[in-house]
């Protein structure tokens, strides 16, 4: 098991000056946004949301990671690693020091698949770990300095929707019967494809071919059966209603996959289906 901690006096002469708020924004957004705090980290997808904290998707240092993320307001952020080669806890706590100076402390409790206890290949993780994370406690402060001098609220950042959140607005996107929003979804080279169909490409040609299909039905809703989320990649269970040209609606089973960027733009998109219950 490897523990390090670093402590950083916040308000060490740098301007602007921080209060505990300004931190405490800064974690919160750094639980939803790591890749601007952390530059090892490299991408990170909300899974789920509970109340009080999330479960997040990372990639860290080229390794795929799970955290379960839990805050206590004003105080500190908890991290468990609950997948991935280095599993653990990982702390970023608020709090004060000499004379009562505001302080950030990064601490973790680190346990690492193939490496013995006390091995060299220990020491040289734990090095690097340590340099990592006081980077890291580093850049952090460096962040929320430049959303404050910016005059933002690190708090009021806007959250990027965790995956159920972004699934629920692609359905509400598509049964609005309202091409360019769903097309705005989409990665300048995102592809789209419908069962055995040919790909669309790009926003442009995906709005041209869901205007199209929209021609040849009255409307359609989309309701949620299940669902899976891992990194960027998710399949969604569906029972899609369709409200056909002659006023008759039909239910039929559909699954959806998709592909996000590291931007949120989807850019690959695929819908398996049967769709010949619809127009016998």
């Amino acid at each position: 098991m490897i523990e390090i901690a670093h402590t950083l006096v916040v308000n060490d002469g740098t301007t602007p000056e921080l209060t505990a708020a300004d931190v405490w924004s800064g974690l919160l957004a750094k639980a939803t946004d790591p890749m601007t705090y952390v530059p090892s980290i490299t991408a990170c997808t909300v899974v789920e949301e509970f109340d009080g904290g999330l479960i997040r998707d990372i990639v860290h240092a080229g390794h795929p990671v799970r955290e379960v993320v839990t805050w206590y307001p004003h105080e500190f952020v908890h991290f468990v690693r609950t997948h991935g080669a280095a599993r653990g806890t990982i702390d970023n706590e608020i709090g004060h020091g000499d004379e009562g100076a505001l302080t950030l402390t990064f601490r973790f409790r680190i346990a690492v698949d193939g490496i013995d206890p006390g091995s060299p290949q220990e020491d040289s993780f734990r090095e690097a770990m340590e340099s990592d994370y006081l980077d890291a406690v580093r850049t952090t402060l460096d962040a929320v300095r430049t959303r404050v001098s910016s005059g933002a609220d690190a708090a009021a950042v806007v959250r990027p929707p965790s995956a159920t959140e972004f699934a629920r607005d692609v359905f509400r996107r598509v049964d609005a019967f309202d091409p360019p929003i769903f097309a705005e979804l989409f990665a300048p080279e995102g592809r789209l494809v419908f069962a055995n169909g040919d790909p669309m490409i790009g926003p442009e040609a995906i709005e041209a071919g869901v205007a199209g299909f929209f021609t040849t039905i009255k409307g359609l809703s989309h309701a949620i059966t299940d669902e899976w989320h891992q990194q960027g990649d998710s399949v969604v269970q569906l029972e899609v209603t369709y409200h056909r040209l002659d006023d008759k609606q039909v239910s039929i089973p559909v699954v959806s996959i998709w592909h996000r960027r590291d931007d949120g733009l989807i850019d690959d998109y695929r819908v398996y289906f049967d769709l010949a219950p619809v127009f016998s």
